[in-house]
């Protein structure tokens, strides 16, 4: 059996479900509570967001399929310590003329931890819902989150992340926040009854020093 290798951080985040990872001029990106179900299926039910994802994504996202995926993110299903993030709700935070309204959530991210030889090596992946394309809200929230991981866990060396061929728009969203297009898969995946290639992008520590 291979080593079972994860990293560590010197000051590793709280794990208590709620709590505030990343803060950017608009969003809040924070750990799951229980009661984020209801507005996490909101987010996640439209056709527009299920062709990007992967087949394990349900259509329609209900909210029973939130409150598992909710749970499951405490469960230590992904062999993850439970310092590691989870995956997280992004909010936009609430401002003056809302009259006092709760945060709104649009997104969600989180990561896949490499294992034996690719353990300083995370995946990271995440959806916006539609209301909140196009406003630069995905661009913030991933850059602010993948140097925030880089920063706590001095030991990672590699965040990647992988798209459908078709989806531009996510592209757009990774070179924005320094990733490098690395390489294309061709016909690696069947989605939407079609057969289509995906590209990887690849963000190394040594890109933030530049």
């Amino acid at each position: 059996m291979p080593p079972q290798r994860t990293l560590s951080s010197p000051n590793p985040p709280d794990t208590a479900p709620g709590t505030v990872l990343v803060e950017t001029d608009r969003l809040i990106v924070r750990r799951y509570l229980p009661t984020d179900a209801p507005a996490l299926a909101e987010a996640g039910n439209h056709i527009e967001v299920w062709e990007y994802m992967t087949d394990r994504f349900p259509s329609p996202y209900t909210v029973a399929d939130a409150e598992d995926f909710i749970s499951g993110a405490y469960s230590g299903s992904q062999g993850n310590p439970p310092e590691h993030p989870t995956p997280c709700g992004v909010f936009l935070k609430r401002q003056p003329a809302d009259g006092g309204q709760p945060e709104k959530l649009i997104g969600s991210m989180g990561f896949t931890p490499g294992s034996d030889i690719n353990y300083r090596m995370w995946e990271l992946g995440y959806f916006f819902t539609p209301s909140a394309w196009g406003k630069g809200y995905a661009t913030e929230a991933v850059g602010a989150y993948v140097r925030w991981m880089f920063a706590t866990w001095p030991q990672l060396l590699r965040v990647q992340a992988s798209t459908y061929a078709f989806n531009d728009r996510s592209g757009r969203v990774l070179e924005k926040c320094g990733f490098v297009r690395e390489g294309f898969r061709r016909d690696s995946a069947e989605k939407c009854g079609k057969v289509v290639g995906e590209i990887t992008y690849g963000l190394i520590r040594r890109d933030l020093e530049k």
